[in-house]
Formats: C-alpha cells, structure tokens, sequence
C-alpha cells in the first residue's frame, strides 16, 4: 500500500546558487514522488519557509549488472559460512 513519509533534509544555510544532496535508499522498480520546501533561519530566529517546489515524479529501474553482481557476492560468502 502506498504511504506518504516525510522526510526531512536540513542543511546549513550557504550563500545561492547552492545544491544541498540528500542520500535516500530507494527501490528499484518503484514509483516515488517528490517536492521540496526551504527554511531559512533569521536573526530574530524565526524561520521564513518558502512555497512547495513543482513536484517531480520519477521511477527507479531494476537492479543494475554491478549490484546483482554484488549481491550474489554476499549471497556466495554467507552461503559459504552456512
């Protein structure tokens, strides 16, 4: 069943243009939706939030050669203590 998660990425403020990398362990095969929104911190300490981002929707492939390779790799040494 789909579910909504939210997911936070806070980075610190740097001046623009600016790319701030979030690292999510997404599935292969799957349809994930996404938006992003800032907060900037002022100098009285509130925070000024901006408008959702246009939403981006995207869908991961299958596992790639080299990460089936590297699975059957664990799998073959696990198999190999067992």
């Amino acid at each position: 069943s789909h579910q909504d998660v939210p997911t936070k990425l806070v980075a610190k403020a740097v001046p623009l243009p600016m790319t701030v990398r979030g690292h999510w362990f997404l599935s292969p095969r799957t349809e994930y939706t996404v938006a992003v929104q800032t907060a900037s911190k002022q100098v009285d300490g509130d925070y000024v939030v901006s408008e959702w981002s246009e939403i981006i929707e995207f869908c991961t492939a299958d596992y790639s050669k080299v990460h089936l390779t590297q699975l059957l790799e664990k799998a073959e040494v696990i198999a190999g203590r067992m």
